[in-house]
């Protein structure tokens, strides 16, 4: 009893000294890890998963969005993620450059919180330029729910062009964020081919701030293995002007569980 005791004591110690280095410091520029934080540093010989980097090129992306930026990410320098549960929140600050404004680079802190375990639903909160006002607005979170196959096929409403594809590199990170949850968080190097891309909205919205997207795919290694790849991702986007939450989901289904036999292939990148 008297072990118990004591061991709640010093949780509660940690988590107070934590607390009182987050309000003075903030959380991007903690040092070390702290209670139910871990700091970790990206190096050359020591580099951040591949999933980190996704949730990074998320939040360039929430920030190009909304912005009306070109920013690309050129690293990431380091990532805190909060312990305690399998669904995690990671702070991210990374250096990135714009395609549209010059070489310069510049300091993004960019939090992603997964809203599910093993699945993809995440939020981001904060895209920011360091040294940006932080936003005092309270956090509301939106509908998370994994989107669904439409009752009308969208392949036959309208598909991307190959161009529209090449200017909007974001849907093949809406794609790979898809595969990240099945595939250890994205450490695995999977060969994509992305065959047409299809949108709910007509004439389609790309950099509308609540749309869902239809992306059928081939896995190139499982091709090249013998195996049947026919594959389609349902991803669905969401942004709260009031409170600033931006939200991605979504699954990924067999084309064969959810197309209708023999459906044409509209277009082929």
């Amino acid at each position: 009893m008297f072990r118990r005791s004591r061991n709640r004591e010093a949780f509660a110690r940690e988590a107070a000294e934590t607390k009182e280095l987050v309000e003075k410091y903030g959380i991007f520029d903690l040092k070390g890890s702290r209670f139910g934080l871990c700091v970790n540093k990206c190096t050359k010989d020591d580099p951040c998963p591949r999933f980190v980097r996704l949730y990074a090129k998320m939040g360039l992306h929430r920030y190009n969005l909304l912005q009306g930026t070109k920013f690309k990410l050129k690293g990431v320098r380091k990532y805190i993620e909060t312990l305690g549960s399998p669904a995690a929140t990671y702070y991210i600050t990374l250096y990135a450059i714009d395609q549209a404004g010059g070489s310069s680079c510049q300091t993004f802190q960019i939090q992603v919180s997964q809203m599910g375990c093993n699945q993809f639903m995440l939020t981001c909160d904060i895209a920011r330029i360091r040294g940006e006002c932080k936003s005092a607005k309270q956090t509301m979170l939106l509908d998370i729910r994994l989107p669904e196959w439409p009752p009308e096929n969208p392949f036959e409403r309208y598909c991307l062009g190959k161009e529209e594809l090449k200017s909007n590199d974001w849907i093949r990170l809406y794609l790979k964020l898809t595969l990240a949850t099945r595939v250890r968080y994205g450490d695995s190097k999977i060969q994509l081919e992305i065959v047409n891309v299809a949108t709910d909205l007509v004439p389609p919205g790309l950099n509308a701030k609540n749309a869902t997207f239809y992306i059928r795919y081939n896995d190139l290694s499982k091709i090249a293995l013998g195996e049947v790849s026919d594959d389609i991702a349902i991803v669905r986007r969401r942004f709260d002007e009031d409170t600033g939450c931006f939200v991605l989901v979504g699954q990924s289904h067999r084309s064969s569980e959810i197309l209708p036999e023999k459906l044409p292939i509209i277009s082929r990148f």
